[in-house]
């Protein structure tokens, strides 16, 4: 099998290849730790076995090229770059986009890592100063934990559009927890992640965000709790590892988060 592997697609932390038989091989980079392939692997399954449209893992593999885990092939552009060759049906795809969360949100997670204790880690790991830290903190331990099953990077590139329907990929930042610090933070990827930042580009993704956001809080208001406490704590936490996109943006969107909830506002 490792002997005519074909990349179809590189990121972060791993680069899928195609291999026989309709599978594929995500081969992680060597940085990457064994607690974040175990969790894809363990997070895939759960919502697998929850009926959730994903790429059911296989088994786990250590290649030449590295660790990996086998995957059944789906065949289907990413979300974004449907969006982009039909513009116009960009607003559905967000609906449904919307839709899909909601589903995954729906699936209980035993056994995954607690989204509150990875925010809380973020926040004492970050940028910010140890005042703001400790008070968003403080504001965090009043926050409720929950138990749903949590993406944590859910966004148009990791949904494959499919003919039958849209497919989540990459589990790797699964967790478990209040369902509305997911939803907050698929509703920052897309406006603040990684990717173009002329104008346009940032104006449409904006529109996106909102598109997006508004049609959860229609289709499934009860999931939503606590929004101005979590919306702060999530940016805060980004801080830690998000790439310099939108900076000014961004620190804009933190600081207006921070002021809405009583906590003192960083610098830019």
């Amino acid at each position: 099998m490792e002997d005519d592997l074909s990349t179809l697609a590189s990121g972060a932390s791993a680069r899928v290849c195609r291999v026989a038989e309709g599978h594929v091989v995500k081969i992680f980079h060597a940085g990457v730790s064994e607690e974040m392939i175990a969790r894809e692997f363990a997070a895939a399954t759960l919502a697998a076995n929850c009926g959730i449209a994903v790429a059911r893992p296989v088994e786990r593999l250590r290649l030449k090229a590295g660790r990996a885990i086998l995957y059944p092939e789906i065949v289907g552009p990413t979300m974004m770059r449907r969006m982009r060759v039909r513009p116009l049906h960009s607003g559905s795809m967000l609906r449904d986009m919307a839709a899909f969360h909601r589903r995954i949100h729906d699936c209980p997670a035993p056994g995954l890592r607690s989204l509150r204790e990875v925010l809380r880690t973020d926040i004492i790991h970050g940028p910010a100063d140890p005042a703001l830290q400790q008070a968003a903190l403080r504001l965090l331990d009043g926050l409720p934990d929950g138990d749903r099953l949590l993406h944590g990077d859910f966004h148009v590139k990791n949904i494959l559009v499919t003919q039958g329907g849209p497919v989540a990929i990459d589990w790797s930042k699964a967790a478990r927890g209040a369902v509305t610090p997911d939803m907050l933070r698929t509703e920052m990827l897309m406006r603040f992640g990684e990717g173009p930042q002329d104008w346009l580009t940032n104006r449409t993704r904006d529109w996106a965000a909102r598109c997006y956001a508004d049609h959860y809080r229609r289709i499934a208001p009860a999931h939503l709790a606590q929004v101005p406490e979590w919306r702060a704590i999530v940016a805060l936490a980004w801080l830690r590892a998000r790439a310099p996109v939108r900076q000014k943006a961004f620190l804009a969107y933190l600081n207006r988060a921070l002021m809405d909830v009583g906590l003192t506002v960083t610098t830019g």
